[in-house]
């Protein structure tokens, strides 16, 4: 798996997310390495992850949608 991008919060990231499982796009969400203390719930930094294959396919999606790289 590649690093994709990072989103602001889980809520932020589900949304990512969302765009690219439309896609058929797998995506792992996790928590900022540092940041992983269950007293943010869901706010904090998040990193999302995609399969090294349909990289390129999500970045783009990514880019056009939310303009994150």
């Amino acid at each position: 798996m590649q690093r994709l991008t990072w989103a602001a919060s889980l809520m932020e990231a589900e949304m990512i997310a969302v765009l690219l499982r439309g896609e058929g796009i797998e995506v792992l969400i996790q928590r900022q390495p540092g940041l992983d203390a269950p007293d943010f719930l869901s706010g904090g930094p998040r990193i999302l992850f995609v399969e090294d294959d349909r990289f390129d396919e999500a970045a783009e999606l990514v880019e056009a949608h939310f303009g994150l790289r």
